[in-house]
């Protein structure tokens, strides 16, 4: 894109300046079953997020007596990629739950839930 006074402006494929942000907005308490949840939506891409517990962890024989566990799930709803996706998870989502639990687990106080379990 050139400017009226000649110079180039280069411009995005979205419409965006080089140097222009995409639009953030961020809602809280979006899930009534959650104990906390949010929606995050970055230019055309929308996350949700959901805290259930800390609640005892079960089965008990897998709690750990000096924190709590923290369980995470990245799912992808159906209608997100081209083709077609089944309901259960992917390989691609069992690996970034793992990947998003090994993120969260050094900032998450676990130490003060002992023996309960997060869900993310």
């Amino acid at each position: 894109m050139v400017k009226e006074d000649g110079t180039e402006v280069l411009v995005r494929h979205d419409g965006r300046l080089v140097d222009q942000m995409r639009p953030i907005r961020i809602e809280i308490g979006v899930l009534g079953n959650a104990d906390g949840s949010a929606l995050v939506e970055y230019g055309g891409t929308r996350v949700i997020a959901a805290v259930y517990g800390p609640k005892e962890a079960m089965p008990k024989y897998m709690s750990l007596p000096d924190r709590a566990i923290l369980r995470c799930r990245y799912h992808m709803t159906p209608f997100s990629t081209a083709e077609r996706k089944t309901p259960a998870l992917t390989r691609r989502e069992v690996e970034l739950s793992k990947v998003l639990r090994e993120a969260l687990e050094p900032v998450v106080l676990t130490e003060l839930f002992r023996k309960y379990e997060l869900c993310l």
